[in-house]
Parts: structure tokens; C-alpha cells; sequence
């Protein structure tokens, strides 16, 4: 890894830090493990073809959380963002340092392990969207034991991202964590500077399709603005 995209990367790292101390993020694309692969591109639901049509999960159910605007830190250029939080899911608690945001769940999972999602905002300054995204996945497969399950590029609400999901080794856990980065670089105009924008998910339990659908709900309900 550059120099530079070790710079880049910082804000990954901290999100690694902050599954370390809050032991449970959440996140699935799926309810069980699939072959690793590659997609090329994907719409978010949030993006702007999809706005007019009532928000749904991919199986067709709708959303049913409440549009709820997430803490971005004190930069007044940084991104206004809102995702869906699901009725079951509290936010801003327990908030590690180098996290601007948490997502949890009210429910522990049978491994002991409360699910939920941390975000990161963070400028990136002159960087190009490509090194900012580049660098997270990079630094995303520094976790220990990383193994990368599905990635696929997305556009969110006319933003370029990915999502990535895979499995970790976390210290203080005795079963693997399941866990799905939504990374997202933000740039309102070509004279702003870009933000790195991450939604880093983690569960145990891959059978419990509730909680799938939980943080997919999430994860593309994901807007801008």
C-alpha cells in the first residue's frame, strides 16, 4: 500500500477499531455465505431512478423504518445523510472515538453479540474518488482473518461505491463475524473535496434472515442531501 493510501485509509482503520470496541456491528447481503465474486456495478435503492417508487428490500417487501438523519461530525461541509432505522434499532449510543455515528440493535444475537453498524465521515481532501475507494478496500482486507465473500460496485444516490461483504476474526469474539462495508466517496461538486462516507456492518448469526434484512434495509436506503 502507497504512502498516500495508507493516508487515505485512516478512516477505514477507525471503523476496524470501533468493531473491536463496540463488539457488534451488523450486516448481510445475504442470510448465508456465498462464493466470493466480483459484480461491476449495482443501483442503490435510494438512487435517484429508484426515488419515486416506494422503498423496498430485493425480496419486495417495503421498508419499514424511519427516515432518520445520521451525525456527520462538525465539518459544515460534510454530507447531510439519511438511512431507514429499523423499528428495533437504536442510534448514537455507545460511540467509539474516530466514529461519527452507531446503528445497534436491540436484540443479542446467541454468540452474546449485539449487531451494528458505525459510520465514518471523513474529508479526504484532494483525492480522487477512485484512491479514496481503492485505499478502503485495501485497508478493509488488513482485517485479521479477512475473507472476502462478494463486492460489488454501486452507485448511491449518484454517488460511487461499494459494497463488500465478508467474514473476520475479532479478538474478543469466539465465532467469526459476518460483516458488509457500504463505502461510498462523496463529492457534492468537482471544486469540493471528496468524503470518504463508510457503513461498516457486523453480525454472527448468517441464519437469522431478521437481522439480514435489517441492515440491508439500511445499507440501501442510504441518501444524500
Amino acid at each position: 500500500m502507497s504512502p498516500k493510501s495508507s493516508t487515505l485509509a485512516l478512516g477505514i482503520a477507525s471503523l476496524i477499531t470501533a468493531a473491536l470496541v463496540l463488539s457488534g456491528c451488523s450486516g448481510s447481503e445475504s442470510g448465508e455465505a456465498v462464493s466470493s465474486e466480483t459484480t461491476t456495478s449495482e443501483s442503490s435503492a435510494s438512487s435517484p431512478s429508484a426515488a419515486a417508487a416506494t422503498p423496498t428490500l430485493r425480496d419486495g417487501t417495503p421498508f419499514i423504518g424511519e427516515r432518520t438523519t445520521i451525525e456527520t461530525g462538525n465539518d459544515p461541509e460534510a454530507p447531510s445523510i439519511s438511512v431507514s432505522l429499523p423499528p428495533s434499532w437504536t442510534q448514537g449510543e455507545n460511540i467509539p472515538a474516530g466514529v461519527t455515528d452507531a446503528l445497534s440493535s436491540n436484540s443479542r444475537e446467541p454468540s452474546g453479540f449485539m449487531p451494528n453498524t458505525t459510520v465514518t465521515v471523513e474529508n479526504q481532501g484532494t483525492a480522487t474518488k477512485d484512491e479514496v475507494l481503492a485505499a478502503a478496500r485495501e485497508t478493509i482486507a488488513t482485517l485479521d482473518g479477512w475473507t472476502e465473500v462478494k463486492y460489488t460496485e454501486i452507485d448511491v444516490d449518484g454517488q460511487q461505491g461499494f459494497r463488500l461483504s465478508g467474514t473476520w476474526t475479532a479478538p474478543n469474539l469466539d465465532v467469526p463475524l459476518y460483516a458488509v462495508m457500504t463505502v461510498v466517496a462523496y463529492q457534492a461538486d468537482d471544486n469540493s473535496p471528496v468524503y470518504l462516507v463508510s457503513f461498516a456492518n457486523q453480525f454472527t448469526d448468517t441464519t437469522n434472515m431478521q437481522t439480514s434484512n435489517q441492515v440491508e434495509e439500511i445499507n440501501t436506503s442510504i441518501e444524500f442531501g
